[in-house]
């Protein structure tokens, strides 16, 4: 029986790769309309990757703030993700404009403190952009600046409360300079490492990644699970002569599975591997531009990233196969893969990131295999281990294959009736 499997297993895994130009033929088709999507997302959601940071020069007048203004700023969540600061004098500041080496010059003037403390709005720092005018970074920009004086407000207020207390209870004048000092460095720790403060929770629905890298992940799961629908006539219902042959020889509904399994994996494996020799192609010739686009700038990363993705091939080729089976026929499946493919897809935040779904489709895309697929292959790209999503990737592969080898068994039990 061990020969005859064996002998069974060469045969589909010899037609997995008979189809191999049809499968591929379909996947540069699903990767041509799925990179329309891409781009028609990425234009959608307002993001240029070729912009990159907005570079903001920072000219600080006024001596209060010199030593740590700039610290305050680069700690702000949104300021670190969109702008890129230095500090530097006015002439500088105003050449660098003019050269394009500054998307906006930002003038702290030397009363500015105290503008803030007056609320005088005559001496409030001023934002020389010409390409900024009118946008929604020029508004976040001074929303940052905003936020920063109700920030000096707020710790004056809090040091000179401490001093006046320190005062009232005998301090005299050297323990009150002590503790105004004191305060004033306790303030602007907190200030400057907010983030201990809080817990940060990413709420762009693309887990931190660009949407280039988040779209190129969910592609891949994309094109997987679609690339199914090239396995068709590698999965079509053998006759009922042959399967009752297969039976009297030992290979009854887990081995038959087993060997379909293994022919689909064989199909997948190879697009998926012809995909990484791709990437790492790119990499040798053009590192920079690689890095750019995927931040990763080691070939351990790439294969880091190469390894992370196996579960998701199994568990793609596990569903596939549930798929044909629950169908029993070629068109059926076919067409059911698509339309599953399309709602989990959808559901999930392959083709639109899950923050821009609807609540109600949001929630139980959550639970769905596409969305642990996607989350697992993004983790890979990020190269950081997501043992709980690898593990229920590989629970819910093994549970589509038992469904599976049920199914098939349940259909042989019901034919010979």
């Amino acid at each position: 029986m061990g020969k005859l499997f064996r002998q069974f297993l060469s045969l589909e895994g010899k037609r997995a790769l008979k189809i191999v130009p049809q499968y591929y033929l379909g996947t540069v088709l699903l990767v041509t309309l799925f990179a329309a999507v891409a781009l028609c997302g990425q234009k959608a959601l307002g993001e240029n990757e070729d912009r990159g940071a907005v570079k903001i020069a920072l000219v600080m007048n006024d001596s209060y703030i010199e030593n740590f203004g700039l610290d305050v700023l680069q700690s702000a969540g949104a300021a670190s993700t969109v702008f890129r600061f230095s500090e530097t004098d006015e002439a500088d500041g105003m050449a660098g404009l003019k050269e394009g080496r500054y998307d906006g010059v930002m003038v702290f003037p030397p009363d500015f403190v105290d503008s803030v403390f007056s609320d005088n709005f005559a001496g409030a720092a001023k934002l020389y952009s010409p390409r900024l005018s009118n946008s929604l970074n020029q508004g976040l920009m001074v929303g940052i600046v905003e936020v920063g004086c109700s920030l000096i407000k707020v710790s004056s207020a809090y040091v000179q409360s401490g001093v006046a207390a320190a005062e009232h209870y005998g301090a005299d004048e050297t323990d009150a300079s002590r503790v105004q000092t004191d305060l004033e460095n306790a303030l602007a720790d907190r200030v400057i490492n907010r983030a201990e403060s809080y817990v940060t929770e990413d709420a762009s629905g693309t887990y931190g990644r660009t949407l280039f890298q988040y779209y190129f992940c969910a592609g891949l799961v994309m094109l997987l699970m679609l690339g199914g629908v090239a396995c068709g006539t590698l999965l079509k219902g053998d006759s009922k002569a042959l399967e009752d042959q297969l039976k009297m020889r030992g290979i009854g509904a887990p081995l038959l599975a087993l060997a379909r399994y293994l022919s689909v994996l064989l199909l997948f494996f190879a697009f998926y591997a012809t995909v990484f020799l791709i990437l790492f192609f790119f990499w040798l010739r053009w590192p920079d531009t690689f890095d750019r686009y995927f931040a990763i700038t080691k070939v351990g990363e790439l294969g880091y990233w190469f390894l992370c993705g196996i579960p998701v091939l199994l568990l793609a080729a596990a569903i596939v196969l549930l798929v044909y089976t629950f169908a029993a026929n070629q068109i059926g499946g076919i067409i059911l893969l698509f339309l599953i493919t399309a709602i989990m897809g959808y559901a999930s935040g392959c083709i639109v990131p899950s923050a821009y779904l609807p609540k109600l489709v949001r929630g139980p895309g959550r639970f769905l295999p596409t969305a642990t697929m996607l989350h697992v292959s993004v983790g890979g790209l990020s190269q950081s281990a997501d043992v709980r999503g690898t593990l229920v990737v590989l629970a819910e592969a093994l549970a589509a294959f038992l469904i599976t080898v049920g199914l098939m068994a349940w259909n042989r039990w019901r034919e010979q009736r």
